[in-house]
């Protein structure tokens, strides 16, 4: 029970927010008590760990859920994401994009999250993504001032509703044939049959395009883009490592026949998603475009690391580059939404920010080089983790293709970087005094981040050590 403290704690804000949101609450105490509510969950996931990671209950308590190490420190990372978000919506100044109603989806979407990476049976994690992705549709549609919001949101649904029905078929098929849908027993299949192989597929298309990969990509860039800029970096932030968090329970914990077909359907996904992101964000000029196929390219990194997965350390190395690449995209848009609010950002728009805004352009900066994989930053060693494990696990050749993607990234990069310091403008950035403080203290937890985490005295990688060694 003691485990479930920080579940039962976010389900008290939702309770509690569903009464606020209709009242005439004013927007600071609102978000003041959403934050103090999801730090209390943060430090509960801290404070509780040795009876979570310790538990005397079976690894499968009760054949819904698990709560392990893996879910330990992936439901950390949503908590943390959560909180970044309700701070942007904090200090912004524009009331026109604040509603009480966002406050109280966006505490069911992080419960849903964290159902989904906690969840160890089929039915189980529909349920839950369908609470995230329920509370996200409408997250993106609030932003009524935008038609792209409208739109995006209305898409988002769509698709989702189709793939979800592809999820149920392949429920069906694996239930039909297994009589279980629980993932301890589905485990213990060592060879599965052709139906049941087909109804595993289904789920994990499903899986993909929540993910946001090939083959199930391109409602992303418009979902993504038509959203409220501190939604999208919330949704490629916390979903997406949601996301991955339950396609890991899925996949991973399967044995015998089906290593060998998911190796290479990861394997082929893998590579094409690196090319592909890499070519949309070559020919780019908007940023916030940049960013969301940049994120196409970074989980081709991660499915490297599923199609070579080896064992405890294959699973430390998947489980460090999807925490770091989650927190350092969420600070990337927020970043961004600070300095533009929702407004377009191209190259040429931050061309000289470091005159304007000094501390944001050197954010800007470090984070575009830890994607790129640079020396002494949290992306180098995340990739130095990713490559030497698929090395180690005799998949060089992915390895490989991610070496040179990471040099094709070089390019876009590059740019963000040229322009803010080597670019003139004449747009003048003004803010206003809250949305200055927020910035400054955004980017310079954006800069801690990653070079406390790339020279390997960082929270992240000493709570992973903690927990999952």
């Amino acid at each position: 029970m003691i485990a479930l403290t920080p579940f039962l704690l976010s389900i008290a804000a939702i309770i509690a927010n569903i009464f606020l949101s209709v009242t005439k609450i004013k927007k600071g105490l609102l978000l003041g008590v959403n934050l103090l509510f999801w730090a209390i969950v943060l430090v509960s996931f801290f404070v509780f760990r040795n009876e979570i990671v310790n538990s005397d209950l079976p690894f499968f308590a009760t054949g819904f859920i698990v709560f392990g190490q893996f879910e330990l420190v992936l439901c950390s990372i949503v908590a943390v994401l959560t909180i970044l978000f309700f701070a942007t919506l904090y200090f912004s100044d524009d009331e026109r994009y604040f509603k009480p109603e966002l406050v109280a989806l966006a505490n069911l979407a992080s419960f849903g999250m964290m159902g989904m990476i906690i969840s160890s049976e089929i039915i189980t994690t529909l349920i839950f993504i369908e609470i995230a992705s329920i509370s996200i549709y409408a997250m993106i549609a609030l932003n009524s001032l935008s038609s792209k919001s409208i739109e995006a949101a209305f898409k988002y649904f769509l698709l989702s509703s189709f793939m979800s029905a592809f999820y149920l078929l392949g429920a069906a098929l694996i239930f039909g044939m297994t009589q279980t849908t629980k993932y301890e027993l589905l485990s213990k299949l060592s060879s599965p049959s052709f139906i049941t192989t087909i109804g595993a597929m289904l789920i994990i298309a499903m899986m993909f395009f929540k993910i946001a990969i090939f083959g199930f990509y391109r409602w992303s860039i418009d979902v993504y883009y038509g959203a409220s800029t501190s939604i999208t970096g919330y949704l490629a932030g916390a979903f997406k490592l949601a996301s991955f968090g339950m396609l890991i329970k899925f996949a991973l914990l399967y044995s015998g026949g089906w290593n060998d077909i998911l190796a290479i359907i990861f394997s082929v996904v893998a590579i094409c998603s690196m090319f592909i992101g890499n070519f949309l964000s070559l020919k780019e000029i908007d940023v916030k475009k940049i960013l969301i196929a940049a994120g196409i390219v970074h989980a081709g990194y991660i499915f490297i690391n599923l199609a070579s997965f080896s064992g405890e350390e294959s699973l430390f190395a998947g489980v460090f580059y999807i925490a770091i690449y989650a927190i350092t995209t969420g600070f990337g848009f927020l970043l961004l939404n600070a300095l533009f609010g929702d407004k377009q950002v191209t190259i040429d728009s931050i061309a000289g920010l470091y005159k304007s805004s000094p501390i944001a352009a050197l954010a800007f900066t470090i984070i575009s080089l830890s994607f790129i994989g640079f020396p002494y930053t949290v992306g180098f060693l995340g990739k130095v983790y990713i490559f030497s494990s698929a090395f180690e696990a005799g998949y060089a050749y992915l390895a490989i293709f991610g070496i040179i993607n990471t040099i094709l990234s070089v390019y876009y990069y590059l740019r963000i970087i040229i322009s803010i310091y080597f670019k003139e403008s004449n747009e003048i950035v003004i803010l206003s005094k809250s949305r200055t403080i927020w910035l400054n203290i955004l980017s310079i937890l954006a800069i801690a981040f990653v070079i406390l985490e790339g020279i390997g005295i960082g929270s992240i990688l000493g709570y992973l050590s903690l927990v999952m060694v």
